[in-house]
């Protein structure tokens, strides 16, 4: 049964990465398929170039969405984390064998492992949400 509430952590971790790689799959997706789109249309009525090159342009300057101001960063969050966790585990270390100091290193290592999977997630969330990169 312990081991089944300390797995607890993981697995919503795990739940959350899936989550986040499947929605930024899913809005990349999205967008090849709207300009797949247009450029059938356009090759239906040639017409439409002009318009079209307006339209290119808006969703080419459009802000990448890593520029927009997230109200948390997992990075730093699990950075931070791991380094409480690891101030706790040397606590341990100094303060000996008694009941504080066990609490103390029992919290940091269990601060160390979340702060690893949420620092993970963020750099993963981080790559996924990087623009294309353009050839010239």
């Amino acid at each position: 049964m312990r081991t089944y509430i300390l797995a607890i952590p993981l697995i919503a971790a795990a739940i959350t990465l899936a989550y986040m790689v499947l929605r930024e799959m899913t809005r990349v997706w999205l967008d090849h398929r709207v300009k797949m789109a247009l450029l059938e249309r356009l090759e239906h009525k040639p017409d439409l170039l002009y318009s079209f090159q307006e339209v290119q342009e808006l969703l080419d300057d459009s802000p990448p969405p890593m520029l927009r101001k997230k109200k948390t960063d997992l990075t730093m969050t699990g950075v931070f984390l791991a380094l409480i966790g690891l101030v706790c585990v040397i606590l341990y270390g100094l303060v000996g064998r008694s009941q504080w100091a066990v609490g103390a290193y029992f919290g940091g290592v269990a601060c160390v492992v979340i702060g690893f999977i949420l620092t993970t997630i963020g750099l993963v969330i981080r790559i996924l949400r990087r623009p294309p990169h353009k050839p010239e």
